[in-house]
């Protein structure tokens, strides 16, 4: 009886050290942090096609000569128009009553004072005196001057309208007076629909 007890003795010493030596190493904790993730989940009805990730569209205006422009009341002034045409392709879902609202105070360059055309943005070889009239596809100007004159709108039979425009370099003060040079400029808008 003492060989057996001895011999259970053992077993459960045996036993017991395996159950020890089992037991998981707890790590060492080494740091910890936070990921953080931002964005923005929108409802868009409407897309751009073309637009960038910033829905940004790019205009190309070229090279023009003051000699060339119109003026700021009469685009077409000596009945050559210097624009570029462009258009937006707009996506929505059908039967969507779509709005464009041209926005130039809000972010973009804005508007040439006692005109209704956008402001060339200033600085170190910009040009003086320029603007740029917008035209809608009638090759009538915009009038940048409010969002209730700056807005154009659309209903879309099916999925997709093509809402064409073009853009003139003009002059707003006597050509005389204008000066040559970089014309850029920044035009805001908003997409709104119903």
């Amino acid at each position: 009886m003492k060989k057996l007890s001895r011999t259970l003795l053992a077993l459960s010493i045996f036993a017991a050290a395996n159950v020890l030596a089992a037991d998981p190493v707890v790590p060492t904790k080494a740091g910890s942090g936070t990921i953080n993730f931002t964005g923005n989940i929108n409802n868009d009805a409407c897309s751009i096609e073309g637009a960038g990730k910033e829905k940004t569209i790019s205009v190309n205006m070229g090279e023009v000569s003051i000699k060339d422009m119109g003026t700021a009341t009469a685009p077409k002034g000596n009945g050559t128009l210097s624009v570029e045409n462009f258009d937006m392709k707009i996506n929505c879902n059908a039967g969507t009553k779509v709005a464009m609202i041209f926005e130039p105070t809000k972010g973009g360059s804005g508007i040439e004072a006692g005109t209704k055309v956008l402001k060339l943005i200033e600085g170190l070889g910009a040009a003086k005196g320029i603007g740029i009239a917008l035209l809608d596809a009638n090759g009538e100007v915009i009038d940048l001057t409010s969002p209730t004159t700056a807005r154009i709108e659309n209903t879309l039979q099916d999925s997709n309208t093509t809402l064409k425009f073009s853009a003139a370099y003009v002059t707003t003060v006597d050509p005389k007076l204008a000066v040559a040079g970089r014309g850029d400029a920044t035009l805001p808008f908003t997409l709104q629909y119903e």
